[in-house]
């Protein structure tokens, strides 16, 4: 990275600590230098950082989120498993510190796909406040999902998200049988942590306060695997 890139006044709020974005701590700087240790370029840093927050996380809808401590990097990583907000924060905690720009990023999306108990959650499958990172990568920002890890996908036979340092690596909008898979709806703009009031917020609105205490208990009864 450039030492212009460093300095400057517009990116330097993407390098330090945010709520949820726990890029401060020593372990977090540890594991991230340890993933891109001869890496050539930023580049493939990011690639490195973006495939440990897709594939050592798996992904679940069924975890804790109502604590700004659910979304911290080294939570996540012990607990294993994480949903969007908590890959993307992982993601963005492991970025900032090696001092690459990173901020979270949310939007509304319809998955076309959901299946088992989150369909009967969400009959539309609209998901309110999805969110991925935006990095400034490569000279330019640039837009990553790790949302679905590998084994998910395989499972499932979607199509698998992958960072390249060419353009925007963005949930797909078919399957690899062609068939519908995301759609994106609304872009809500990016904020510098976990905006965790306002996605609450949001959700109390879509699903109203007892859709989201039952949401918190079917997680606290789950808590793990999809």
């Amino acid at each position: 990275m450039s030492q212009d890139m460093e300095q400057s006044p517009d990116l330097e709020q993407f390098l330090v600590p945010a709520p949820g974005i726990q890029c401060e701590h020593p372990e977090v700087f540890k594991l991230a230098r340890s993933l891109a240790r001869g890496a050539r370029n930023d580049i493939e840093v990011a690639r490195r950082l973006f495939e440990f927050a897709r594939d050592s996380v798996r992904y679940s809808v069924y975890v804790p989120f109502w604590e700004l401590e659910h979304y911290l990097a080294l939570n996540t990583i012990a607990r294993g498993f994480g949903y969007c907000v908590q890959k993307s924060a992982l993601l963005c905690a492991l970025a900032r510190s090696l001092g690459i720009p990173s901020r979270l990023s949310f939007a509304d999306i319809q998955n076309h796909q959901v299946r088992g108990s989150l369909a009967e959650a969400l009959p539309q499958g609209i998901i309110y406040y999805h969110c991925f990172l935006e990095w400034y990568v490569g000279g330019r920002w640039q837009k990553a999902t790790p949302s679905f890890d590998r084994a998910l996908t395989e499972e499932l036979q979607w199509r698998l998200v992958e960072f390249t340092g060419t353009g925007d690596a963005m949930l797909p909008a078919t399957d690899l049988a062609g068939q519908p898979h995301v759609t994106y709806l609304r872009y809500h703009g990016w904020r510098l942590g976990v905006p965790l009031e306002e996605f609450l917020a949001a959700t109390v609105k879509h699903y109203g306060q007892q859709g989201l205490e039952d949401w918190k208990a079917r997680c606290q009864q789950r808590g793990g695997p999809r």
